[in-house]
């Protein structure tokens, strides 16, 4: 028996599972016990002569630790962290992409109020930063003065809480240089981590501006690869962040599941000096969101959208499947989702499938990955990326986000839009503990119990 304290009283004991715990490698079957929202004991073997006021039966499941999403924007979308609750993500790493709420001094007051879904953490983003300090163009630089008052701001932001600083510099075409490095240094004085969303342009120069902040000693995120890279420069990209890891810097990447991408009508990745850089083929966009939900467009359509509806989500795909395998094959590269809040029936599938979907299509179908290497990137390698020392795993004393899995009918059932619903939630994730509470119980999610918590 493993265990931190054997004389409390017990809420949960889980029995009959085959119990991994990524960190450190350990794969026996066995029992786990809950009390409170601490994991008190593991137990090699049949289940023991212990007392818990439940049991679950977790009959030959996996038990893991609850995935950590590294890059969402769950923000104030409970429908988000509903969708990542169901694929067993029990934190999301939220306000990234530079965007993130504008007060979040009242973020996290509502957030503790109300309860949520999952643990999360926030980031202050960039381009509200931006906004606040009086730069409402995303084309034009910032001045001296608006890079100060951002500055003031960010941190206030971290004082208020949040735990990171993101950029959106494909969203923000105008930042230059001195925007970027006094941002990124006031994070890293502050020991906040930052995460970039890269500019459009070559992709060793983007990469390569992303990387040279480490050159401070902080922590830098590059989010989602295969959204911004793709095919030779996808390779380029991963070679150049393995080298500035081989020499010490503490640099990190997320990838998803999707080379399809989402994002905003109106945001600066479809204007005319984008659109034409990256040959974008109009007939090739699929509405996500709005009036021409699943519905390719043609000129018409598109214009209608820019002029009228800026706000609708459109998805574009710039790569190939080869391209994920890639993007797995440097170490340590995290699983992320993109998470966003959509209208039910309409969205992207990245926030209902894209755990389930790693797992079948990289593990289950032979693609490469072995269980632990998959598990590591979804649980304890996040973990470390972000700094949480007591989420990740499965240890005594670690805090019970714990996901049980049915492994032979893990799947993926949400779709895009023109083909199923993006919203539809997997098979096969058969309970979900976030901080001792249960969650989900037999796929179903359990009515009321918000157990999620600031991170």
């Amino acid at each position: 028996m493993l265990s931190y304290n054997i004389m409390i009283n017990l809420d949960y004991l889980i029995t009959g599972a085959r119990i991994i715990d990524p960190e450190s490698g350990a794969d026996f079957y066995g029992a786990a016990a809950v009390a409170g929202d601490k994991i008190a004991a593991l137990y090699p073997g049949d289940a023991p002569a212990v007392k818990a006021a439940r049991v679950i039966d977790a009959a030959g499941g996996l038990l893991v630790p609850g995935f950590i999403d590294p890059h969402a924007h769950t923000d104030n979308s409970q429908a988000c962290a509903e969708k990542l609750l169901a694929m067993g993500v029990t934190s999301a790493y939220s306000g990234n992409c530079g965007m993130s709420p504008p007060d979040l001094g009242a973020f996290f007051a509502g957030f503790e109020e109300r309860g949520y879904p999952v643990n999360q953490a926030e980031q202050a983003g960039q381009s509200t930063l931006r906004r606040a300090a009086g730069q409402e163009d995303a084309y034009a630089p910032a001045s001296p003065a608006q890079i100060r008052k951002m500055k003031d701001l960010a941190r206030e932001a971290f004082d208020a809480g949040a735990a990171g600083l993101s950029f959106g510099l494909e969203y923000n075409p105008g930042t230059e240089p001195e925007e970027l490095r006094a941002l990124a240094d006031c994070a890293f004085a502050a020991g906040k981590a930052v995460s970039i969303h890269a500019r459009a342009s070559t992709p060793e120069a983007s990469i390569l501006e992303a990387l040279e902040l480490c050159r401070g000693g902080g922590r830098v995120i590059i989010s989602h690869l295969v959204y911004m890279y793709s095919g030779d420069g996808l390779k380029r990209v991963l070679e150049l962040i393995a080298g500035y890891r081989a020499r010490g810097a503490d640099v990190w990447a997320d990838s998803g599941m999707y080379t399809a991408f989402s994002t905003l009508a109106g945001s600066a990745v479809f204007d005319k000096v984008n659109f034409a850089r990256n040959n974008f083929n109009v007939n090739l966009i699929l509405a996500a969101t709005g009036k021409y939900a699943g519905q390719y467009l043609d000129t018409k359509k598109f214009q209608d959208i820019l002029e009228h509806f800026p706000g609708d989500s459109l998805i574009y795909d710039l790569g190939g499947p080869e391209d994920v395998l890639t993007a797995y094959s440097l170490p340590e590269v995290m699983v992320s989702t993109d998470c966003m809040g959509y209208p039910p029936g309409q969205g992207h599938p990245q926030g209902a499938a894209t755990y389930p979907l790693f797992f079948r299509s990289l593990v289950k179908e032979g693609a490469g990955l072995s269980l632990l290497d998959a598990l590591r990137r979804c649980t304890s390698i996040p973990a470390k990326a972000l700094g949480y020392t007591d989420r990740g795993r499965v240890a005594p004393g670690a805090y019970a986000d714990l996901v049980v899995l049915d492994w032979e009918r893990l799947r993926e059932r949400a779709d895009f839009p023109n083909r199923g619903d993006p919203g539809a939630a997997p098979e096969g994730v058969r309970h979900v503990f976030v901080n001792g509470q249960l969650a989900v119980e037999d796929e179903r999610r359990v009515p009321g119990v918000l157990a999620g918590r600031r991170l």
